[in-house]
């Protein structure tokens, strides 16, 4: 779905997929623990996909839709959970909490391009990480949640 925001920028949103289960595509490309652990783009991959699964559930129980970002200029979100009365979540999924910044940055500018545009504020701006790290609210704002926390 693409929708104006204002005269010069477009959003464009798409449902969200994922697999039902990661541990099939794991399974499908041969994964190993020990090939995993060395190719962390694949094993960041599969990890998102567990995360956003548990996301679509969250947002189910909250009557929610989830939908994945990505502007004109290369702006991506992983996911944003959007409720029939306009509020909205941006969450980013990181591996590892050596990568809480560059989710913070990208929350930061979606958040801030959305104001700009006349929408409401997010209701929060979420990084969900991996278990090396603890939650916490950082100085700009940005909620980080290790994924053994998340929930509804």
């Amino acid at each position: 779905m693409k929708r104006r925001l204002h005269a010069d920028t477009w959003l464009r949103q798409s449902p969200k997929r994922m697999l039902c289960d990661q541990s099939l595509a794991a399974a499908g490309i041969g994964a190993t623990l020990a090939g995993l652990q060395s190719d962390r783009k694949t094993l960041g991959l599969l990890f998102e996909n567990l995360c956003l699964k548990d996301l679509a559930v969250y947002a189910q129980t909250a009557e929610a839709d989830l939908f994945h970002y990505r502007d004109e200029q290369g702006l991506e979100v992983d996911a944003v959970l959007t409720t029939k009365d306009g509020r909205w979540l941006p969450v980013e999924i990181k591996l590892g909490s050596q990568q809480e910044d560059a989710a913070a940055s990208a929350l930061l500018q979606l958040a801030k391009k959305m104001t700009g545009a006349g929408q409401p504020a997010a209701s929060a701006l979420v990084a969900v990480t991996g278990l090396d790290s603890f939650a916490h609210r950082r100085d700009d704002g940005v909620i980080v949640v290790p994924f053994d926390t998340l929930g509804p």
